[in-house]
């Protein structure tokens, strides 16, 4: 990815998104005579630090390594809807650690240390193609005292979670198309779900935490402005 092109901040409104958004409204009653996307979003979740942490943002690139599954077990959907009328079901299926949990995304973790990862799936629940805004919806959340030392104050809080809880930089990136899904449509350079798709998505840190993290210590919300308008974190549980 051109690091050039990343800009602003993961806890910054997404301003740019909501003029995105307001495009994709026009586009969709256009998007059949789009191609369909050999490929699939992965949309990096990039966190502001404070102090010498420095600043980093959200960016896309496109890669082709999504496999097709049948939709895993998930907990109960969240809907959500953004500001233009997509709607979204977000639903927690699985989380973990691994040392390469989104492939040619991270490096080796350093030795007694791995990465965070949930899999959930993303629904378009509305009647036309819906825009896969950057962000994603789902962020991964962990408790502060499971993140070494060092990068502690990269992890940040947000309003709704649990106390003790936070977000490190983090990668989203979709895995797999469920139950005879297909790719996102492509139309002026967005990429759009089908109506009606379901996609596995997993976020992974790429900020490595402790290998004694379980999916027990491990949760999914959705904030972002573009889902949640007062930022107010809402939990998405596992089943």
């Amino acid at each position: 990815m051109d690091n050039s092109r990343i800009s602003g901040s993961h806890r910054r409104a997404k301003k740019g998104n909501a003029g995105r958004i307001g495009l994709a409204g026009g586009l969709a009653g256009v998007l059949g005579i789009g191609a369909i996307a050999a490929a699939i979003v992965i949309v990096q979740h990039r966190h502001a630090s404070s102090g010498s942490a420095g600043t980093a943002g959200g960016g896309t690139t496109v890669s082709g390594d999504a496999t097709t599954a049948a939709a895993p077990k998930t907990g109960q959907a969240l809907r959500v809807a953004t500001a233009d009328g997509y709607t979204y079901g977000v639903a927690a299926a699985t989380g973990g650690t691994a040392d390469q949990p989104l492939p040619k995304t991270e490096t080796a973790p350093p030795s007694g240390s791995t990465y965070a990862y949930i899999d959930y799936v993303l629904t378009n629940t509305g009647t036309k193609p819906a825009l896969l805004a950057d962000p994603y919806p789902g962020d991964l959340f962990l408790p502060k005292s499971l993140v070494p030392a060092a990068d502690q104050d990269r992890c940040m809080p947000q309003p709704g979670v649990k106390d003790g809880y936070c977000t490190l930089p983090n990668d989203s990136k979709i895995i797999a198309y469920l139950n005879g899904s297909t790719p996102p449509v492509t139309q002026n350079g967005s990429q759009f779900m089908p109506a009606g798709a379901s996609y596995l998505v997993r976020v992974a840190t790429n900020v490595p935490v402790s290998t004694t993290v379980k999916q027990s210590d491990l949760s999914l919300y959705v904030w972002q402005a573009v889902y949640i308008p007062d930022r107010k974190a809402v939990a998405v549980p596992f089943a």
